[in-house]
């Protein structure tokens, strides 16, 4: 089966753009006329949670913080979700569900109910952004920053809080050339933002901050911390919260070196498809 990242570009090729999408398939969010912001994402029970381990109202919360993280990546500020809820038989919870979407304080316009095998939660969030941020602006010699710790979801086994940073991308869209939200681990979205840039990367292991219980590996592909991979000038204020883990490159690899001096090239973040 091709990968995640494929099958996107297949589909962009026939269903792409259109009057009014001023940014389409391909970044954290696309962008429509006046600065509105629109991102989608779907968790289905067995692939992305398990009912065993996460409360009705935890796997509401964790999927509209991965839909708020997508505009946090482009700098952005949410309007409303709509969320569509595919419910298995016997399932009793759905106002815990929409309890734990309404966690993050963004209102639920609407959406709709299917009867399903397994519990699905799909989120779309509006959103707006006066000079939304791209994944394509970094050039080389750009340094590569990161709004928090990493690792920490793996660590856990994927049951820690979600927390959108979108007052850390408000913040980073006044100086980053280029961001995007690590979804599917540091290892995975350094690469999709360097190919975007049509730029390399470097990214030093031992510089990635840790979260509780973390290793390198699981901060460099555990996936699921929703923090923001930024490229900023060199020269650009750094807020505290920061830390730099590595740069752009003119050189097209895309290269994470361990403390050994070795690139990690076997690190892969999550891939649906792989």
């Amino acid at each position: 089966m091709l990968p995640e990242d494929d099958q996107v570009e297949l589909i962009a090729q026939v269903a792409g753009g259109g009057p009014g999408v001023l940014l389409g398939i391909g970044d954290d969010a696309a962008v429509l006329a006046g600065g509105v912001l629109v991102s989608s994402d779907m968790l289905v029970d067995g692939v992305h949670f398990d009912r065993s381990r996460l409360s009705s109202r935890q796997i509401g919360h964790r999927a509209a913080g991965a839909n708020l993280s997508d505009l946090a990546a482009m700098g952005g500020a949410a309007t409303c979700l709509v969320a569509s809820f595919g419910i298995p038989v016997g399932f009793h919870e759905v106002q815990e569900l929409a309890a734990g979407l309404a966690d993050h304080g963004v209102p639920l316009a609407g959406g709709d109910l299917v009867r399903s095998p397994v519990l699905v939660v799909s989120v779309t969030v509006v959103g707006h952004a006066d000079n939304p941020v791209q994944r394509d602006g970094g050039v080389p010699g750009d340094v590569l920053i990161v709004s928090g710790p990493l690792g920490g979801q793996a660590a856990s086994g994927y049951t820690l809080p979600v927390t959108p940073r979108l007052a850390e991308g408000a913040l980073l869209a006044k100086t980053a050339r280029a961001m995007i939200d690590i979804s599917d681990g540091i290892a995975t979205d350094v690469r999709r933002l360097a190919r975007a840039c049509g730029t390399g990367a470097l990214i030093e292991l031992e510089r990635l901050p840790l979260g509780p219980g973390a290793t390198v590996e699981q901060a460099a592909a555990g996936g699921e911390d929703y923090e923001l991979l930024a490229a900023v000038p060199p020269h650009a204020p750094m807020p505290g919260w920061a830390t730099v883990v590595g740069r752009l490159t003119a050189d097209p690899q895309v290269v994470l070196l361990d403390a050994d001096g070795r690139d990690r090239d076997d690190l892969q973040g999550h891939d649906h498809f792989r």
